[in-house]
Protein backbone atom coordinates (compact mmCIF):
# COMPACT_ATOMS: atom_id res chain seq x y z
CA UNK A 1 0.00 0.00 0.00
CA UNK A 2 2.71 2.00 1.01
CA UNK A 3 4.53 1.93 -2.80
CA UNK A 4 1.33 2.42 -4.31
CA UNK A 5 1.28 5.67 -2.82
CA UNK A 6 4.54 6.19 -3.90
CA UNK A 7 4.35 5.65 -6.98
CA UNK A 8 1.14 7.94 -7.54
CA UNK A 9 2.97 10.59 -5.65
CA UNK A 10 6.31 10.44 -8.36
CA UNK A 11 3.92 10.01 -11.07
CA UNK A 12 2.41 13.61 -9.93
CA UNK A 13 5.05 15.23 -9.69
CA UNK A 14 5.89 13.78 -13.18
CA UNK A 15 3.06 15.21 -14.77
CA UNK A 16 3.07 18.62 -12.72
CA UNK A 17 6.61 19.17 -14.13
CA UNK A 18 5.57 18.08 -17.41
CA UNK A 19 2.78 20.51 -17.46
CA UNK A 20 4.78 23.56 -16.42
CA UNK A 21 7.41 23.27 -19.32
CA UNK A 22 4.39 22.85 -21.69
CA UNK A 23 3.07 26.28 -20.30
CA UNK A 24 6.23 27.71 -20.40
CA UNK A 25 6.94 26.94 -23.55
CA UNK A 26 6.97 29.00 -27.18
CA UNK A 27 4.15 29.08 -29.23
CA UNK A 28 4.17 29.42 -32.82
CA UNK A 29 1.06 32.03 -32.74
CA UNK A 30 2.49 33.84 -29.34
CA UNK A 31 2.37 37.74 -29.79
CA UNK A 32 4.48 39.54 -27.62
CA UNK A 33 3.48 43.03 -26.13
CA UNK A 34 6.52 44.97 -28.17
CA UNK A 35 4.90 43.65 -31.29
CA UNK A 36 1.50 45.21 -30.86
CA UNK A 37 0.44 48.55 -32.20
CA UNK A 38 -2.46 49.50 -29.86
CA UNK A 39 -5.30 51.83 -31.64
CA UNK A 40 -6.70 54.49 -29.69
CA UNK A 41 -9.19 55.84 -31.87
CA UNK A 42 -9.73 55.84 -36.03
CA UNK A 43 -10.57 58.28 -39.02
CA UNK A 44 -12.00 57.22 -42.27
CA UNK A 45 -11.48 59.50 -45.69
CA UNK A 46 -12.82 59.52 -48.89
CA UNK A 47 -10.26 60.42 -51.33
CA UNK A 48 -10.10 60.18 -55.03
CA UNK A 49 -8.52 58.00 -56.97
CA UNK A 50 -8.34 54.27 -57.03
CA UNK A 51 -7.95 53.69 -53.76
CA UNK A 52 -10.80 56.07 -52.41
CA UNK A 53 -10.53 55.15 -48.64
CA UNK A 54 -8.02 56.82 -46.43
CA UNK A 55 -7.50 55.43 -43.08
CA UNK A 56 -6.05 56.97 -39.84
CA UNK A 57 -4.94 55.31 -36.95
CA UNK A 58 -4.25 57.09 -33.53
CA UNK A 59 -1.62 54.60 -31.91
CA UNK A 60 -0.23 54.26 -28.78
CA UNK A 61 3.66 55.65 -28.59
CA UNK A 62 5.72 52.44 -26.97
CA UNK A 63 8.56 54.44 -26.56
CA UNK A 64 6.50 57.39 -24.44
CA UNK A 65 6.65 54.81 -21.41
CA UNK A 66 10.77 54.29 -22.07
CA UNK A 67 13.82 55.37 -20.65
CA UNK A 68 14.12 58.23 -18.20
CA UNK A 69 11.60 61.23 -16.81
CA UNK A 70 13.36 63.57 -18.92
CA UNK A 71 13.21 61.46 -22.19
CA UNK A 72 10.13 60.51 -22.20
CA UNK A 73 8.43 63.64 -21.33
CA UNK A 74 9.92 64.52 -24.78
CA UNK A 75 7.73 61.73 -26.66
CA UNK A 76 4.77 62.18 -28.21
CA UNK A 77 1.98 59.73 -26.21
CA UNK A 78 0.84 58.48 -29.60
CA UNK A 79 1.74 58.14 -33.23
CA UNK A 80 -0.53 58.59 -36.10
CA UNK A 81 -0.45 56.45 -39.27
CA UNK A 82 -2.26 56.67 -42.39
CA UNK A 83 -2.98 53.80 -45.12
CA UNK A 84 -5.50 53.84 -48.23
CA UNK A 85 -6.96 51.06 -50.09
CA UNK A 86 -10.04 50.12 -52.30
CA UNK A 87 -12.06 49.34 -49.05
CA UNK A 88 -11.45 49.77 -45.14
CA UNK A 89 -10.35 46.17 -45.00
CA UNK A 90 -7.77 46.78 -47.74
CA UNK A 91 -6.71 49.79 -46.18
CA UNK A 92 -6.02 47.82 -42.61
CA UNK A 93 -4.29 45.21 -44.41
CA UNK A 94 -2.21 47.64 -45.97
CA UNK A 95 -1.02 48.70 -42.85
CA UNK A 96 1.21 44.96 -42.65
CA UNK A 97 3.39 46.62 -45.58
CA UNK A 98 5.08 49.26 -44.05
CA UNK A 99 4.37 47.89 -40.33
CA UNK A 100 6.29 45.46 -38.36
CA UNK A 101 3.90 45.11 -35.68
CA UNK A 102 -0.11 43.81 -35.30
CA UNK A 103 -2.92 46.17 -35.37
CA UNK A 104 -4.96 46.01 -31.85
CA UNK A 105 -8.78 48.07 -32.00
CA UNK A 106 -9.99 46.41 -28.76
CA UNK A 107 -8.82 49.84 -26.97
CA UNK A 108 -10.24 52.03 -29.59
CA UNK A 109 -13.03 54.30 -28.14
CA UNK A 110 -13.52 56.56 -31.03
CA UNK A 111 -14.49 56.14 -34.91
CA UNK A 112 -14.29 59.49 -37.26
CA UNK A 113 -16.04 59.71 -40.33
CA UNK A 114 -14.84 62.45 -42.72
CA UNK A 115 -17.92 65.07 -44.54
CA UNK A 116 -16.84 63.46 -48.19
CA UNK A 117 -17.39 60.02 -46.41
CA UNK A 118 -20.45 60.68 -45.01
CA UNK A 119 -22.08 62.38 -48.18
CA UNK A 120 -20.88 59.37 -50.40
CA UNK A 121 -22.36 56.82 -47.64
CA UNK A 122 -21.29 54.94 -44.67
CA UNK A 123 -23.02 51.87 -45.26
CA UNK A 124 -20.35 50.20 -46.65
CA UNK A 125 -17.87 50.59 -43.21
CA UNK A 126 -20.93 50.21 -41.07
CA UNK A 127 -21.09 47.16 -42.53
CA UNK A 128 -17.13 46.31 -41.82
CA UNK A 129 -16.95 47.45 -38.89
CA UNK A 130 -20.21 45.86 -37.26
CA UNK A 131 -18.65 42.19 -38.51
CA UNK A 132 -14.91 43.24 -36.88
CA UNK A 133 -14.88 41.39 -33.62
CA UNK A 134 -11.93 43.53 -32.21
CA UNK A 135 -13.71 46.66 -33.01
CA UNK A 136 -16.06 47.55 -30.17
CA UNK A 137 -20.04 48.19 -30.74
CA UNK A 138 -19.48 50.69 -27.45
CA UNK A 139 -16.98 53.52 -29.53
CA UNK A 140 -18.24 56.21 -30.20
CA UNK A 141 -19.07 57.75 -33.68
CA UNK A 142 -18.56 61.26 -34.61
CA UNK A 143 -18.83 63.45 -37.95
CA UNK A 144 -16.22 65.87 -39.11
CA UNK A 145 -16.18 68.90 -41.77
CA UNK A 146 -12.65 68.87 -41.55
CA UNK A 147 -11.02 65.72 -42.84
CA UNK A 148 -10.70 62.83 -40.05
CA UNK A 149 -6.67 62.77 -40.34
CA UNK A 150 -6.83 66.29 -39.27
CA UNK A 151 -8.95 65.78 -36.61
CA UNK A 152 -7.06 62.78 -35.18
CA UNK A 153 -3.21 64.94 -35.77
CA UNK A 154 -4.87 67.77 -33.69
CA UNK A 155 -4.90 67.60 -30.21
CA UNK A 156 -7.22 68.52 -27.66
CA UNK A 157 -6.25 71.06 -24.43
CA UNK A 158 -4.81 68.93 -20.98
CA UNK A 159 -4.66 65.76 -23.07
CA UNK A 160 -1.44 64.21 -25.10
CA UNK A 161 -3.83 61.62 -27.14
CA UNK A 162 -6.56 63.17 -29.30
CA UNK A 163 -8.60 59.91 -28.96
CA UNK A 164 -8.58 60.14 -25.57
CA UNK A 165 -9.92 63.68 -25.61
CA UNK A 166 -12.56 63.12 -28.02
CA UNK A 167 -13.64 60.00 -25.66
CA UNK A 168 -13.96 62.17 -22.54
CA UNK A 169 -15.69 64.62 -24.12
CA UNK A 170 -18.29 61.96 -25.38
CA UNK A 171 -18.37 60.34 -22.00
CA UNK A 172 -19.70 63.73 -20.20
CA UNK A 173 -21.76 64.22 -23.17
CA UNK A 174 -23.63 61.05 -22.15
CA UNK A 175 -23.73 61.78 -18.11
CA UNK A 176 -24.50 65.74 -18.56
CA UNK A 177 -26.05 65.09 -22.35
CA UNK A 178 -26.37 68.85 -24.15
CA UNK A 179 -25.88 66.76 -27.58
CA UNK A 180 -26.59 63.47 -28.16
CA UNK A 181 -23.53 61.17 -27.88
CA UNK A 182 -23.71 58.25 -30.40
CA UNK A 183 -22.15 54.62 -30.46
CA UNK A 184 -21.22 52.46 -33.18
CA UNK A 185 -24.24 50.42 -32.08
CA UNK A 186 -27.03 53.35 -31.52
CA UNK A 187 -26.08 54.65 -34.91
CA UNK A 188 -26.68 51.14 -36.29
CA UNK A 189 -29.91 50.55 -34.30
CA UNK A 190 -31.35 53.63 -35.08
CA UNK A 191 -30.58 53.37 -39.17
CA UNK A 192 -32.25 50.02 -39.38
CA UNK A 193 -35.65 51.62 -37.82
CA UNK A 194 -38.59 52.86 -39.74
CA UNK A 195 -37.34 56.10 -40.72
CA UNK A 196 -33.76 54.93 -41.90
CA UNK A 197 -32.37 58.02 -40.30
CA UNK A 198 -30.00 58.06 -37.75
CA UNK A 199 -27.25 60.99 -36.13
CA UNK A 200 -23.86 61.50 -35.16
CA UNK A 201 -22.12 64.64 -33.45
CA UNK A 202 -20.24 66.87 -35.38
CA UNK A 203 -16.63 67.39 -34.60
CA UNK A 204 -15.14 70.38 -35.41
CA UNK A 205 -11.37 72.33 -35.35
CA UNK A 206 -11.35 75.99 -35.03
CA UNK A 207 -7.75 77.49 -35.18
CA UNK A 208 -6.64 80.85 -34.32
CA UNK A 209 -3.03 82.60 -34.59
CA UNK A 210 -3.19 81.90 -30.85
CA UNK A 211 -3.39 78.75 -31.33
CA UNK A 212 -2.02 76.69 -33.80
CA UNK A 213 -2.91 73.15 -33.16
CA UNK A 214 -7.17 74.35 -32.80
CA UNK A 215 -9.52 73.53 -30.75
CA UNK A 216 -11.76 70.93 -31.02
CA UNK A 217 -15.39 71.80 -30.60
CA UNK A 218 -18.44 69.44 -30.62
CA UNK A 219 -21.85 71.22 -30.39
CA UNK A 220 -23.47 70.49 -33.68
CA UNK A 221 -25.09 66.88 -35.18
CA UNK A 222 -24.90 65.42 -38.34
CA UNK A 223 -28.63 63.97 -39.72
CA UNK A 224 -28.29 60.73 -42.10
CA UNK A 225 -30.61 59.03 -44.28
CA UNK A 226 -30.06 55.58 -45.64
CA UNK A 227 -26.69 55.82 -44.28
CA UNK A 228 -25.89 59.28 -46.76
CA UNK A 229 -25.62 62.53 -44.74
CA UNK A 230 -28.20 64.84 -45.65
CA UNK A 231 -27.77 67.64 -42.77
CA UNK A 232 -26.60 69.37 -40.36
CA UNK A 233 -28.27 70.62 -37.30
CA UNK A 234 -26.84 73.85 -35.32
CA UNK A 235 -26.22 73.66 -31.70
CA UNK A 236 -29.98 74.65 -30.31
CA UNK A 237 -31.45 72.12 -33.09
CA UNK A 238 -28.88 69.89 -31.75
CA UNK A 239 -30.35 69.96 -27.79
CA UNK A 240 -34.03 70.09 -29.16
CA UNK A 241 -33.94 66.94 -30.75
CA UNK A 242 -32.83 65.12 -26.90
CA UNK A 243 -36.40 65.88 -26.26
CA UNK A 244 -37.81 63.40 -29.03
CA UNK A 245 -34.99 60.48 -27.90
CA UNK A 246 -36.61 58.10 -26.09
CA UNK A 247 -33.30 56.99 -24.32
CA UNK A 248 -31.49 60.28 -23.57
CA UNK A 249 -31.96 62.76 -21.16
CA UNK A 250 -31.02 66.58 -22.34
CA UNK A 251 -29.70 69.27 -20.24
CA UNK A 252 -30.25 72.72 -21.91
CA UNK A 253 -29.61 76.68 -21.01
CA UNK A 254 -32.19 79.19 -21.53
CA UNK A 255 -32.40 82.80 -21.88
CA UNK A 256 -35.31 84.45 -21.27
CA UNK A 257 -35.66 88.26 -21.22
CA UNK A 258 -39.18 89.46 -19.16
CA UNK A 259 -38.73 93.63 -20.05
CA UNK A 260 -35.45 95.17 -22.12
CA UNK A 261 -37.30 98.57 -20.70
CA UNK A 262 -36.12 97.28 -16.83
CA UNK A 263 -33.27 95.24 -18.28
CA UNK A 264 -35.13 91.95 -16.72
CA UNK A 265 -32.78 89.13 -17.28
CA UNK A 266 -33.87 85.61 -16.36
CA UNK A 267 -31.36 82.66 -17.04
CA UNK A 268 -32.45 78.69 -16.38
CA UNK A 269 -31.22 75.68 -16.76
CA UNK A 270 -33.75 72.90 -17.90
CA UNK A 271 -33.42 68.94 -17.36
CA UNK A 272 -35.91 66.52 -19.36
CA UNK A 273 -37.71 64.76 -16.88
CA UNK A 274 -39.90 62.64 -20.07
CA UNK A 275 -40.91 62.82 -23.31
CA UNK A 276 -43.79 60.80 -25.33
CA UNK A 277 -44.28 61.28 -28.98
CA UNK A 278 -48.50 59.40 -29.37
CA UNK A 279 -49.84 58.85 -33.07
CA UNK A 280 -53.71 59.05 -33.77
CA UNK A 281 -54.58 57.51 -36.56
CA UNK A 282 -58.23 58.83 -38.04
CA UNK A 283 -59.24 56.85 -41.12
CA UNK A 284 -55.35 57.53 -43.44
CA UNK A 285 -54.23 60.30 -41.34
CA UNK A 286 -51.86 60.77 -38.43
CA UNK A 287 -51.69 63.11 -35.68
CA UNK A 288 -49.00 63.63 -33.62
CA UNK A 289 -49.19 64.64 -29.93
CA UNK A 290 -45.95 65.18 -28.17
CA UNK A 291 -45.64 65.58 -24.31
CA UNK A 292 -42.35 66.82 -22.77
CA UNK A 293 -41.84 67.52 -18.61
CA UNK A 294 -39.09 68.89 -17.44
CA UNK A 295 -37.41 70.47 -14.45
CA UNK A 296 -35.86 74.02 -14.27
CA UNK A 297 -33.37 75.67 -12.15
CA UNK A 298 -32.87 79.11 -12.06
CA UNK A 299 -28.89 80.65 -12.52
CA UNK A 300 -29.35 84.07 -12.89
CA UNK A 301 -31.91 86.89 -12.03
CA UNK A 302 -31.36 90.54 -13.50
CA UNK A 303 -33.63 93.26 -11.79
CA UNK A 304 -36.72 90.85 -10.74
CA UNK A 305 -38.14 90.03 -7.35
CA UNK A 306 -38.97 85.98 -7.07
CA UNK A 307 -42.47 85.54 -5.71
CA UNK A 308 -44.81 82.83 -6.56
CA UNK A 309 -46.79 84.81 -9.29
CA UNK A 310 -42.94 85.68 -11.00
CA UNK A 311 -42.32 81.42 -10.79
CA UNK A 312 -45.52 80.90 -12.75
CA UNK A 313 -44.83 83.48 -15.59
CA UNK A 314 -41.12 82.18 -15.93
CA UNK A 315 -42.44 78.32 -16.47
CA UNK A 316 -44.91 79.54 -18.73
CA UNK A 317 -42.35 81.79 -20.63
CA UNK A 318 -40.10 79.13 -20.72
CA UNK A 319 -42.97 76.10 -22.00
CA UNK A 320 -43.27 78.63 -24.87
CA UNK A 321 -39.63 79.08 -25.83
CA UNK A 322 -39.49 75.22 -25.99
CA UNK A 323 -42.39 75.00 -27.64
CA UNK A 324 -41.60 77.06 -30.36
CA UNK A 325 -37.86 75.53 -30.70
CA UNK A 326 -39.37 72.27 -30.52
CA UNK A 327 -41.72 72.94 -33.66
CA UNK A 328 -39.06 75.06 -35.80
CA UNK A 329 -36.72 71.85 -35.38
CA UNK A 330 -39.81 69.64 -36.59
CA UNK A 331 -41.09 71.70 -39.25
CA UNK A 332 -37.38 71.78 -40.49
CA UNK A 333 -37.62 67.92 -40.63
CA UNK A 334 -40.97 67.99 -42.76
CA UNK A 335 -40.19 70.77 -44.80
CA UNK A 336 -36.42 70.63 -45.14
CA UNK A 337 -35.16 67.58 -44.88
CA UNK A 338 -37.66 65.71 -45.94
CA UNK A 339 -36.30 63.08 -43.58
CA UNK A 340 -38.06 61.62 -40.46
CA UNK A 341 -35.45 62.03 -37.65
CA UNK A 342 -38.04 63.23 -35.52
CA UNK A 343 -38.95 59.86 -35.20
CA UNK A 344 -42.87 59.62 -35.93
CA UNK A 345 -42.39 56.59 -38.47
CA UNK A 346 -41.05 54.59 -35.10
CA UNK A 347 -44.38 55.29 -32.71
CA UNK A 348 -46.90 55.05 -35.86
CA UNK A 349 -45.50 51.33 -36.07
CA UNK A 350 -45.03 50.61 -32.45
CA UNK A 351 -48.77 51.95 -32.00
CA UNK A 352 -50.30 50.95 -35.91
CA UNK A 353 -48.44 47.46 -37.25
CA UNK A 354 -50.93 47.26 -39.26
CA UNK A 355 -51.98 50.38 -40.72
CA UNK A 356 -48.32 50.99 -41.15
CA UNK A 357 -47.45 48.67 -43.52
CA UNK A 358 -49.96 49.72 -45.83
CA UNK A 359 -48.27 53.45 -45.40
CA UNK A 360 -44.57 52.83 -45.11
CA UNK A 361 -43.73 52.83 -48.80
CA UNK A 362 -45.80 56.11 -48.68
CA UNK A 363 -44.49 57.98 -46.11
CA UNK A 364 -41.61 60.34 -47.50
CA UNK A 365 -44.79 61.91 -48.94
CA UNK A 366 -47.18 61.69 -45.87
CA UNK A 367 -44.76 62.85 -43.35
CA UNK A 368 -44.17 66.20 -44.71
CA UNK A 369 -47.66 67.01 -44.10
CA UNK A 370 -48.53 65.19 -40.45
CA UNK A 371 -49.97 67.57 -38.01
CA UNK A 372 -48.63 67.54 -34.51
CA UNK A 373 -49.64 69.08 -31.19
CA UNK A 374 -46.92 69.90 -28.59
CA UNK A 375 -47.53 70.46 -24.52
CA UNK A 376 -44.81 71.07 -22.33
CA UNK A 377 -44.72 71.26 -18.53
CA UNK A 378 -41.74 72.71 -16.97
CA UNK A 379 -41.68 72.73 -12.86
CA UNK A 380 -39.25 75.39 -11.30
CA UNK A 381 -37.83 73.25 -8.66
CA UNK A 382 -34.47 75.19 -7.38
CA UNK A 383 -34.35 78.92 -7.57
CA UNK A 384 -30.43 78.66 -5.50
CA UNK A 385 -29.42 79.53 -2.12
CA UNK A 386 -30.82 83.16 -2.72
CA UNK A 387 -34.00 84.45 -3.57
CA UNK A 388 -34.10 88.00 -5.16
CA UNK A 389 -31.18 89.77 -7.44
CA UNK A 390 -28.25 90.64 -5.52
CA UNK A 391 -28.02 93.90 -7.37
CA UNK A 392 -31.04 96.16 -8.70
CA UNK A 393 -31.24 98.84 -10.92
CA UNK A 394 -33.46 100.76 -8.64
Amino acid sequence: MKYTVKYKLILFNIFIFTFSILLYGCSSDKIELNEVSVVMGMGIDKIPGDKPFLLTLEIINPKSGKGDNNTSSKENKSIVKVSTGTSIFDAIQNFSKNNSSTLDFSHAKIIIFSRNLCESGVSEILDYLNRNRQIRSTNWIVATNKTAREILESRTPGEDIASRGITNMMNRFKKYPSILPVTLNDFIIESKKESKTSFAPVIELEKSKDDINGKIIIEKTAVFKNGRLIGILTNEESKNLLWLIDYSKSHMVISLTKSVKNNENITVEVLKKSNRIIPHMTEDRVNIEIQCTGDAFIREIQNIDVSPKIIEEIEHNIEIVLKNQLSELIDKSQKHFNADFVGFSTKTYNNYPQKWIIMKNNWDKIFPNIKYEITFKIKITNIGIIKDSVVSND
